[in-house]
Order: C-alpha cells, then sequence, then structure tokens
C-alpha cells in the first residue's frame, strides 16, 4: 500500500512507473497504480514447489502461470499452517540465494520480462528480502538497483536458529552488491547496518509518507473520549497491552465513559488472539464500550481515525517506522506510544503525542490518562501532528524527494 501511494505521485509527476507485484498479488486500499495484467513473479506456489522438487524448475511457462494465478495464490495466502518453521527457514534461504540457488528461474523470468517489454532507468525493491534479484538483475542490465528497508528484521530473527544467520549472511552479500539502501528512519538505518554489515554511508534516510486525499477535513471529536487502535492485529503490536490499560482505566472513577475502538487486518492465524481479547473484555462487563472492526476501506479507515480521541498502538518490539502512527496524526488525533524503535523520531519530527517507558510497569496506563484528562495538551498535539504530517509526510512531497536526492543521482543523464 505505501509503495502503490508513492508510486501513483511519481505517476501524477510525469515519471513512468510499473509496479511488479512478487509473491502474492498486491492488496491495496487506493487505486492501483500498476500497469494491468502484469505478471506476479516469484508468485508463492511455483517459490514453493520449485524449491521442494527439481521438476517444477523445468516446467513450462503456461503451467508456472496457472498457478501464478490470482484467485489462486489468494485462496491459498489464507491458509494456515501451510509451511511448517523449518521450510519457511528453508524456502527463505532459497529465495535469498537467487540465481544461485532452486528459484534461478524465477529470478530469470524478471530479468527476461525487462527485456522484452523495457529495460528501466532503475530498479527499486520494495524490500532489502528481494536483493539477491535486485543483484541478478544489476549484474545483467547494468542498471542502478535500490533496496528499501521496511522492518524485514522481525521476519528474519523468526526463523529457527539453524537457518538465521545463514539468512543474515546471504541477505548482506547480496545487499551490499546493490547501489543504496533506503531506511524510513534513522533508528533503523543504524540496526540494520550492523544486522547486514554495510556501511552507513551506502543507507540513506527517507521517511515513508502517505497520500492526503481525504486527510483535508478533521472531524469533531466524539462526546465520549475514545481510544483508537488501528494496526495488525497480532501480538507483537500490543493490541493486549492496550485492552488490559482501557480496562484499569475504566476501574477509575476519571474515566466511566471512556470507550475503545479496535480495527485492523486480521490475520487467519491471530483469530484465536482476537477472541482471547474479547473475553478479557467481556469478563470485565466492557463490551458496550468497545468496537471491533477488521479490514477495513480506506475511506472506512480515514473515517475510524477521525472519530478518535486518542490513538495508541503499544508496539512490543521497536518499528521501523509505523505508517499508522502518522495516519493517525493526519486525522488530526495525538498519539501515545512506546518510546523505542523509530516512533521517539516520529514525535520529535512532528510534536504530535508524548512516549512513555515500555518497562515502566504502569508506563502505558499514566500515559493515556495524562492524556485524558489534559484536553488541552492533546489539542495542541494533535493540531502539532497534524500540519507536520500535511508538511513533512505527504507522498506528494516525497516522490519528488525521492526523485531529486535519491534517483537522479544515480540515473544517467540522457
Amino acid at each position: 500500500m505505501r509503495d502503490n501511494s508513492l508510486a501513483r505521485h511519481l505517476i501524477d509527476h510525469g515519471h513512468y512507473v510499473t509496479m511488479l507485484p512478487t509473491y502474492l498479488p498486491h492488496l491495496l486500499d487506493e487505486k492501483n497504480a500498476g500497469t494491468e495484467n502484469t505478471p506476479i513473479f516469484l508468485g508463492g506456489i511455483n517459490v514453493y514447489l520449485q524449491h521442494k522438487f527439481s521438476f517444477f524448475r523445468k516446467t513450462s511457462t503456461w503451467l508456472d502461470n496457472l498457478f501464478n494465478h490470482e484467485s489462486l495464490l489468494r485462496w491459498v495466502a489464507g491458509k494456515r499452517g501451510m509451511t511448517s518453521p523449518r521450510e519457511l527457514g528453508e524456502i527463505t534461504l532459497s529465495t535469498l540465494q537467487g540465481k544461485d540457488g532452486p528459484l534461478a528461474k524465477e529470478v530469470d523470468k524478471v530479468i527476461d520480462w525487462f527485456k522484452q517489454y523495457g529495460q528501466p532507468d532503475v530498479l527499486i525493491l520494495s524490500t532489502i528480502l528481494l536483493a539477491g534479484v535486485g543483484r541478478a538483475v544489476r549484474e545483467e542490465l547494468n542498471i542502478p538497483v535500490i533496496g528499501f528497508l521496511q522492518g524485514e528484521n522481525g521476519f528474519v530473527d523468526s526463523l529457527l536458529p539453524e537457518y538465521r544467520e545463514e539468512a543474515w549472511n546471504l541477505l548482506g552479500l547480496d545487499t551490499r552488491k546493490l547501489d543504496t539502501c533506503v531506511s524510513p528512519s534513522h533508528y533503523f538505518a543504524g540496526h540494520m547496518g550492523n544486522r547486514l554489515g554495510i556501511p552507513e554511508n551506502m543507507i540513506q534516510y527517507f521517511p515513508n509518507g502517505i497520500s492526503l486525499d481525504g486527510y483535508d477535513v478533521v472531524n469533531s471529536k466524539p462526546e465520549q473520549p475514545t481510544i483508537g487502535y488501528f494496526a495488525r492485529i497480532c501480538p507483537e503490536k500490543g493490541l493486549d497491552l492496550l485492552v488490559d490499560a482501557f480496562i484499569e482505566l475504566k476501574k477509575s472513577d476519571q474515566h466511566k465513559e471512556l470507550r475503545l475502538a479496535i480495527a485492523g487486518t486480521l490475520p487467519s492465524e491471530n483469530i484465536i488472539y482476537l477472541k482471547e481479547q474479547k473475553t478479557k473484555i467481556s469478563r470485565a462487563g466492557l463490551n458496550d464500550f468497545v468496537d471491533f472492526e477488521t479490514n477495513l476501506s480506506r475511506s472506512h479507515k480515514i473515517r475510524f481515525l477521525k472519530g478518535l480521541s486518542l490513538f495508541c498502538v503499544p508496539a512490543r518490539f521497536p518499528e521501523a517506522f509505523g505508517l499508522y502512527v502518522i495516519e493517525a496524526m493526519a486525522t488530526g488525533v495525538p498519539v501515545v506510544l512506546p518510546d523505542h524503535g523509530s516512533f521517539p523520531e516520529i514525535i520529535r519530527e512532528t510534536e504530535g503525542g508524548i512516549l512513555y517507558g515500555k518497562d515502566e510497569p504502569s508506563g502505558l496506563i499514566h500515559a493515556l490518562s495524562t492524556m485524558l484528562c489534559d484536553k488541552l495538551q492533546a489539542k495542541q498535539l494533535a493540531q502539532q501532528g497534524r500540519a507536520a504530517v500535511h508538511e513533512k509526510y505527504s507522498n506528494d512531497r516525497l516522490a519528488r524527494e525521492l526523485v531529486e536526492n535519491i534517483l537522479a543521482p544515480l540515473v544517467p543523464t540522457k
């Protein structure tokens, strides 16, 4: 979604942009900036079959295209437990090996497509996990290749120990063959530089942004104070921590009317996790004060955020950026965030919220209560955050900066 929004604004500025979906079809909340009928590269089913069975590394294009059918890929993506942790590690290593591994045919498809439909001036990888593909394209076509850093450490570190170190080594080797990397925060640039073993001058700072369409009008805030959560519904994002804090706040005489609104994408593997949160709320007798919504459209998401008094995603682990924070601020909602990862940078740049120490036993509860009780401060932070996002995190502006500061120095003048 982030890449599609940026691509749309690059197109609006007169650049020719082609989005090539990899692994699964794009799931977007804005108009697709890609070209119709663009094939899916490294489709999830083909990757699995070619990794698992040598026979599928030599099959014809028509069979590969059959396995890349959008409906089939979406159906498979919705299934739980399709691969064991061991298989996931093995497939990851195969993908990172690029042309040197069992997925060489899939990498060649990318190169052949460029040769047939037109060689680009520059290739941008949406994630550094595709560095193996990027290295092969760079060597074959002799074009600059850029890799975005977007929270890949969480995935690589989740692999079994016997695959984790090799994955980091392969990723580092391929990344060093690219022209440059782009990080959405200074924190993540330093973190990934160390993990990948690449020099500091190879990583450039370029924040994530959003399209401001639909964010122009600020709705009046709800009569009842409402804390909102909008992110992937999972333990990593700390929804359970927010639910626990909400239950504690409701026990206070100061917050009798307080409500909690929860929304976000619900992965199939986290359905039980969400049910556990609903059970806690029900046992506390607070069902009438909590709303749940999942898989919102873009317009519904904006309406949801505009209806909040306060926004909080108490992520357990440091975030590379946290686009949901910018989306909330854009609607004029102050935020409460844990003091780690990229969040301190965002707060410094926007002055749109407050931080709490995640190791403090009552840090989250205290921060939420402080913001709810000090309406004047909350209003000031909301105004500052909204103004900063509209000034600094608009993809219309960031598209220009990407071309001028990162792409232009790498692309030969014609």
